[in-house]
């Protein structure tokens, strides 16, 4: 009887610990979203653009999603820019590509 009521109140308590994980995982993951949209639009206010460079951004968002959460990406990829939709010539695109160093210099 005694090791029923044990293991029932420490079955009961690790019920209410796994609650309480879940509910600060969602918290944090609120937390974070709201970090990241918060400092890419402050950003923005100040003109610097988060700028995209590769050839396959959809593949980048997917990326960020697995790693962040999709929440997260959706909020990058808000204030994302794509050099791929730029209304500039291939010619130009492929400058600033190699200006760049795909994404690995900056100026």
């Amino acid at each position: 009887m005694s090791n029923d009521v044990v293991l029932e109140s420490l079955t009961e308590k690790i019920q209410r610990q796994d609650r309480r994980i879940k509910k600060l995982e969602a918290e944090l993951l609120q937390a974070r979203q709201a970090e990241v949209g918060n400092m890419l639009g402050q950003l923005r206010l100040r003109e610097a653009v988060l700028l995209y460079v590769g050839q396959n951004a959809g593949n980048f968002e997917r990326e960020i999603a697995e790693k962040f959460g999709r929440e997260v990406a959706q909020e990058v990829s808000v204030s994302l820019f794509v050099l791929d939709n730029a209304p500039v010539s291939p010619e130009v695109r492929e400058t600033f590509r190699k200006a760049t160093n795909h994404g690995m210099n900056r100026w």
